[in-house]
């Protein structure tokens, strides 16, 4: 794939580098700017990068897009999570036999001209947050999506409810509130006030009798398709957490070179994480059976994103205090990448690895 290549082998991190590292504090916290720097990835072609080539997309594999989030997330975790989610959405569609849904959506995705989010994650709960009954040309949805992020910036959202017989219906969902009558509603909630990635606008959306169409749905999924998809991919979080680890020994290289202390942990940090790196290809590759030692890299590579985080926000002393630090970024963004799509298994890999390195 020449153009993905050439896309990740400097044109990504460049521009990075100039447009985004200088506001990456900023876009942590104003809406605004985060949605401003998400739309002017858009007018790159950057924010589907897995679609193919011909949608505008670049054609990047699974594997590909791996590095090309974590440069993202290196610079700005607000703005390579809300890429991930507006990803997720096209993917979704890509998959989808709604060819109507497809050729509206899909073409201008990469460049933003539709921004979509999603609200899946609910999947994992029991009982069901939001529920759906079948009825003539669609449904009707009911209940609560408790995370949807991008409120102000995505106009809709694939959201997922899950009918009678444990079958998860997807379908494209506004992002907006709207009321047909007191029995048909849709309201977004205000902007949860998040310890990291507030920026992000991150809601919650209630939905009464709310008609989902034949027409806009995206697909079904049998009963506990989610759980099925976290085991044979407990890996995909890797992009957003490499990214953010190499961004926390960034920070401790500046503070360390401030104040003229001579240590060898940054270097020692990134080896580990190029340790990771090089045993991720080989693991990824195992089959279903060794989800022990899928997971178990995953809370190894969270161990050390929050280890990487805490040696920069030491390395800045009392200034790491201050919320506009840009190591208090870093730390809180790892906290929602340390959390972000958890599983039990997840959550116990992770302290696992916590306990092995205390």
């Amino acid at each position: 794939n020449t153009v993905g290549n050439t896309i990740l082998s400097g044109d990504l991190e460049a521009y990075l580098q100039s447009a985004v590292q200088p506001i990456a504090n900023k876009l942590d916290t104003d809406s605004t700017a985060l949605f401003e720097s998400f739309r002017a990835l858009g007018e790159q072609g950057w924010l589907a990068p897995k679609l193919p080539i011909e949608m505008g997309g670049l054609g990047l594999s699974s594997a590909e897009y791996q590095p090309f989030q974590s440069q993202l997330a290196r610079y700005s975790g607000a703005l390579a999570f809300l890429q991930t989610q507006h990803q997720s959405a096209a993917s979704l569609l890509l998959s989808s036999e709604n060819e109507g849904l497809k050729q509206t959506y899909l073409p201008g995705m990469a460049a933003g001209n539709h921004q979509l989010g999603v609200g899946f994650s609910q999947l994992r709960r029991q009982p069901a947050p939001m529920t759906a009954t079948a009825v003539e040309s669609g449904y009707r949805l009911t209940g609560t999506f408790p995370w949807v992020t991008g409120a102000g910036l995505f106009t809709d959202f694939v959201g997922a409810a899950v009918l009678p017989d444990g079958t998860a219906v997807f379908g494209i969902v506004p992002l907006t509130s709207k009321t047909v009558d007191e029995d048909c509603w849709l309201a977004v909630g205000e902007s949860m006030p998040l310890a990291g990635m507030a920026a992000t606008r991150t809601v919650e959306v209630q939905l009464k009798n709310w008609f989902l169409a034949t027409e806009q749905v995206v697909g079904t999924r049998p009963a506990g398709w989610l759980e099925v998809r976290d085991r044979a991919n407990p890996l995909s979080p890797l992009g957003l957490i490499f990214g953010c680890t190499q961004a926390g020994i960034d920070a401790l290289k500046v503070s360390l070179k401030r104040r003229g202390i001579d240590h060898a942990i940054a270097q020692q940090l990134a080896l580990k994480l190029a340790w990771l790196k090089m045993d991720l290809p080989r693991v990824a590759a195992l089959s279903g059976e060794a989800y022990p030692q899928k997971i178990a890299l995953r809370g190894r590579a969270i161990s050390l994103m929050n280890t990487c985080a805490q040696a920069a926000m030491i390395a800045a002393s009392g200034a790491a205090n201050l919320a506009s630090h840009p190591t208090q970024r870093i730390y809180k963004e790892s906290l929602v990448f340390s959390v972000s799509g958890q599983t039990t298994d997840g959550a116990v890999a992770s302290l696992n690895s916590l306990l092995s390195s205390s």
